[in-house]
């Protein structure tokens, strides 16, 4: 059986600085183009540079204080319109709560964290079912939305080399799974900019087996995540169902855009 981590949300809103209330919160957008048909003139967009080719999926994701909880809301839409939308409530990178809706799947998976316990909830749209667990809260336990909150205070150590282990929860699976991240190179963009190579990937010989590597491409000096290449929450469809597929996604940030016109 193939564990579907969904590590779509991997987003920047985590290197930034404080949040603000909701009135200014930060948008992030993304382009998500499939690897098997990806563009041939966008070539290096994993080195910072723009494709302008239409994408198949589009991501958008706002962040706001939640009182001392960070809210996120990240949505994929393909060709028909949005397709998964996922809520999250995360204090420096922990999760309190997240809610997952798949409708290609017809799937609505929870998670909420209280008193050192995760407590999970599958809900099938098509017949109502329902399938819960519960397993421990260990310290170092995220959901996909959160990763890059836990690991912004740990930046230094992963430009250093040193590898991060976190526990992630996959809310379809009902459990949680041991990765780790690590930089594997460093690289330039054609504007000269320093730029680090994350991989994700699982402790687990037997998960390794089933997940490929994620692989996050940052701009190392502002801490700016631009793209990411791996599996993605979005989903194509093929021969009358919805087929999972590997994605390079380009992310942007419209109010940097702004702010640094105004400068």
């Amino acid at each position: 059986m193939r564990i579907q981590v969904l590590f779509f949300l991997l987003t920047c809103s985590a290197w930034g600085a404080k949040l603000p209330p909701v009135e200014g919160a930060p948008e992030v957008l993304g382009s998500i183009y499939p690897v098997d048909q990806f563009p041939e003139r966008c070539g290096d967009l994993l080195r910072g540079v723009e494709c302008k080719e239409t994408p198949f999926g589009r991501y958008k994701m706002t962040t706001r204080m939640d009182g001392e909880w960070t809210e996120t809301v990240t949505t994929f839409s393909g060709p028909e319109g949005v397709q998964v939308t996922d809520r999250s409530w995360e204090r420096d990178g922990r999760v309190k709560r997240a809610v997952i809706e798949n409708l290609a799947i017809r799937k609505r998976s929870e998670i909420e964290v209280r008193e050192g316990k995760a407590y999970y909830k599958n809900t099938d749209l098509s017949d109502g079912s329902v399938k819960t667990s519960v397993d421990e809260a260990e310290e170092n336990l995220v959901v996909p939305s959160t990763v890059f909150p836990y690991l912004k205070p740990r930046f230094r150590e992963l430009k250093e080399g040193k590898e991060i282990r976190l526990k992630v929860a996959v809310l379809d699976r009902l459990e949680s799974f041991t990765f780790t991240v690590r930089r594997i190179r460093q690289d330039r963009s054609p504007g000269g900019e320093e730029i680090l190579v994350l991989e994700m990937v699982p402790v687990s010989f037997i998960v390794k087996a089933l997940v490929d590597p994620m692989y996050f491409y940052v701009k190392s000096e502002k801490m700016v995540l631009f793209a990411y290449e791996g599996r993605s929450a979005l989903r194509r469809k093929r021969d009358g169902s919805y087929k999972e597929m590997k994605v390079r996604t380009a992310y942007e940030y419209p109010q940097m855009k702004s702010q640094a016109r105004v400068q």
